[in-house]
């Protein structure tokens, strides 16, 4: 929680490989479903992984409690990694077979993944119905909760609504630490609202606050999305090595964070480079961006690729198969 993740895996792996010696089959699934989050978003496929491990042991041993952070962990590392459909099936299988009933992480990662796939009603209908969580004072609950919130909004089309919501979840980063999941996930969207809405002082106050902390407490999906946020603020302020930078952020982007993540800021850059007459250039950007769209079947991506694509002076692509 403190941001130390490469010390936080040592001790995790010291830990799974004492807990095997041990036979522990409880205290091994609570060590490696831990590990794949201080992983997540180092090595995301290796988080999936642990997560998946931590799930086998956890319900063999019956630890229903633990076995929930297990399997939204896991989903979670999907997601990062761009395999939605197969996070979907595991949080949609575990709520099916009732061995969770009445854990309320697994519905509100499911009503999550609805608000990014741009399904607004079905995440508000699944949000509403967590009474427990909704009712929480824990700050982790709470920053689910409103992250959830905050991708609905988009969905919604409300950027000012999702800039509050994110902006919420970000509000508990002294608990969480900023490499939490959620304000991982909460900080781009912050981000490009406020950029949707021409606020730059709330932009602004969100550079400031990864600014704040040293580069190593940053989860590197959070520094590549500043590097596409100052490429967007350069832009607005005709800076004229803005085509670089935007270059540097998609790069960044794709070394770094997720597949979606990826997919807007080649929407970001395909704008950029169609303003400047580089028609070729922009229609692969979003042509590449609506194939990651398709793929996740995210119809707020799609919706933003085909806007784009339709723009004066880009030339469209093959449709993605």
């Amino acid at each position: 929680m403190a941001g130390r993740h490469p010390q936080a895996i040592a001790y995790f792996r010291e830990a799974a490989r004492l807990a095997t010696q041990a036979g522990d089959n409880v205290r091994l699934g609570v060590v490696l479903l831990n590990l794949s989050e201080a992983l997540a978003f180092i090595d995301p496929a290796a988080a999936a992984d642990a997560a998946s491990t931590a799930a086998g042991h956890l319900r063999r041993a019956g630890a229903r409690n633990h076995l929930s952070f297990a399997i939204t962990n896991l989903a979670h590392t999907l997601l990062l990694l761009g395999d939605w459909d197969t996070a979907e099936r595991e949080l949609s299988q575990a709520v099916a077979s009732g061995e969770l009933a009445g854990i309320d992480y697994l519905p509100c990662y499911l009503g999550w993944l609805a608000a990014l796939r741009g399904d607004a009603d079905t995440a508000a209908t699944m949000l509403e119905a967590l009474r427990d969580l909704q009712a929480s004072e824990d700050p982790q609950d709470q920053a689910k909760i409103s992250v959830a919130e905050a991708f609905a909004a988009e969905a919604r089309h409300q950027p000012g609504n999702a800039l509050r919501h994110a902006r919420d979840t970000l509000s508990h980063v002294g608990a969480l630490g900023i490499s939490h999941e959620c304000p991982c996930w909460a900080w781009p969207l912050a981000a490009r609202a406020a950029h949707d809405l021409g606020d730059t002082t709330a932009l602004g106050e969100l550079l400031a606050l990864l600014d704040s902390y040293q580069p190593g407490y940053l989860a590197p999906m959070l520094r590549a999305e500043r590097e596409l946020a100052r490429a967007r603020l350069a832009d607005h302020n005709g800076d004229a090595a803005v085509t670089a930078s935007f270059a540097t952020a998609v790069a960044t982007l794709r070394e770094d964070s997720t597949p979606y993540h990826l997919a807007h800021g080649l929407l970001d850059q395909a704008q950029h480079l169609s303003r400047r007459g580089d028609a070729d250039a922009a229609a692969a950007a979003a042509d590449e961006a609506r194939g990651i769209a398709t793929r996740l079947r995210c119809r707020p991506l799609l919706d933003r690729a085909e806007a784009i694509s339709t723009e004066p002076g880009v030339i469209r692509l093959a449709p993605s198969q």
